[in-house]
């Protein structure tokens, strides 16, 4: 079986759930999961992993800037083994965004990333009561465009968790 490197980023905590959800999966495949959070330095040991699943969020319409630092500086690896990226992002709360070509943060990353490897697209969830003055001003603003909730008090959890394990469980078989 294969040792997984799995590395999870975002701001307010549902990547890194969907990331130990799809975790849960692998192991009860038989895979070995090294679990990572998302920063400037983190990197595979080609010689400890054999596939690779980041698990990262679009805050705003962007990706961190480590995602794209992470698949430059490891491409050539990442070519080479099984690999898979799952953008987390509220927009995919309708599930005609959760098409990787159809969700537009998604392709821009595809693109400006070069990433080669599987792509799913997962919601996330909604936490007002959670964020900064700022980020709920700027999330009801984007709610409010889209058609989505803006009461400040509201926690939604929109991840299709079946989505997740589905998700999980063909890139476990893929190892």
């Amino acid at each position: 079986m294969s040792t997984v490197l799995i590395v999870h980023g975002g701001r307010f905590g549902q990547s890194e759930k969907i990331a130990n959800q799809m975790r849960k999966v692998l192991e009860g495949a038989g895979h070995s999961c090294d679990f990572v959070p998302l920063t400037k330095t983190t990197t595979p040991d080609p010689a400890r992993h054999q596939a690779f699943l980041l698990v990262t969020s679009v805050r705003y319409g962007y990706f961190d800037k480590n995602a794209y630092r992470l698949i430059e500086n490891n491409r050539a690896w990442l070519e080479q083994v099984p690999a898979q990226v799952v953008t987390v992002s509220l927009t995919a709360r309708k599930p005609e965004k959760r098409d990787p070509q159809v969700h537009s943060y998604t392709k821009k990353f595809l693109e400006k990333s070069g990433w080669k490897g599987r792509v799913e697209v997962v919601a996330g969830a909604l936490e007002y009561p959670r964020y900064s003055l700022f980020d709920r001003l700027a999330i009801q603003l984007i709610m409010r465009i889209t058609n989505g909730p803006t009461d400040p008090s509201v926690t939604i959890e929109y991840t299709d968790w079946e989505q997740v394990d589905k998700a999980a469980a063909a890139f476990a078989a893929e190892l």
